[in-house]
């Protein structure tokens, strides 16, 4: 069963180490903050270096994609995976025990729960471009 989809998810905001456009097609992924629970900086720190070593295994290439609110208030690092599917995606996410992954294809940001079921549109990664710095 797909688990419930929080609407501040659906209002991120990402600031990425891209220079020039955006892959056609990627997912966004991070290992902050398991399941919604609030970590410490250390501990995310850490989670997300166990994500860059899971993504290295998988031979993953990858850039940086920091999510978060409009106003930069709550960040969390994670990664634009240069993947082929929503389900490698959705499996990395389930792994890391996130809520939520993000697709992003033909400039359009998808939200999937990492429990299944649909994805769901979530707005234009070009309206989406985080302003903090």
């Amino acid at each position: 069963m797909a688990s419930r989809l929080k609407a501040p998810y659906f209002a991120a905001y990402f600031k990425t180490s891209l220079r020039g456009k955006a892959p056609a097609r990627f997912a966004v992924v991070t290992a902050h903050n398991p399941m919604g629970h609030l970590f410490s900086p250390v501990a995310n720190r850490k989670l997300d270096a166990a994500l860059r070593r899971r993504l290295d295994a998988l031979k993953i290439r990858r850039f940086r994609v920091t999510g978060g609110s409009e106003d930069g208030s709550h960040r969390e690092a994670g990664w634009g995976l240069i993947i082929d599917s929503p389900a490698k995606a959705r499996a990395l996410a389930a792994e890391f025990d996130q809520n939520a992954f993000y697709w992003v294809r033909g400039g359009r940001i998808y939200l999937g729960s990492s429990a299944g079921g649909p994805l769901k549109r979530a707005g234009s990664w070009s309206e989406r471009r985080a302003r903090w710095r």
